[in-house]
């Protein structure tokens, strides 16, 4: 699992199936799904799983509160091939997310 920021989103989810959980350190549901999506991207090797730490990006932030009307985190977006695939807010298990991931593909 990496980090993920502004200058490196765009190219980071472009290709294959990717899994960005937006967080703060802050945030205690935040802190406690960290290992639920650690256990996640162990589970799904060929899954691109990144964090972006909401105060430090701005602009990819702002987006995503814009478009999906955001108040609230943890939120994960799972893109596939560079477009939106779904999304969830609030904390999730390494199952759900899981099942959120066969939802899809």
């Amino acid at each position: 699992m990496r980090e993920i920021a502004d200058g490196n989103y765009i190219d980071s989810i472009k290709d294959g199936i990717t899994l960005v959980d937006f967080y703060a350190n802050w945030c205690m549901p935040c802190l406690r799904m960290q290992k639920q999506v650690e256990d996640f991207a162990e589970s799904n090797p060929s899954v691109n799983v990144f964090k972006y730490d909401v105060d430090k990006g701005v602009s990819i932030w702002s987006n995503v509160q814009s478009e999906f009307q955001i108040r609230s985190i943890p939120f994960i977006v799972i893109y596939k091939d560079g477009e939106v695939a779904t999304s969830a807010i609030g904390y999730k298990t390494a199952e759900q997310l899981q099942e959120i991931l066969d939802n899809i593909q």
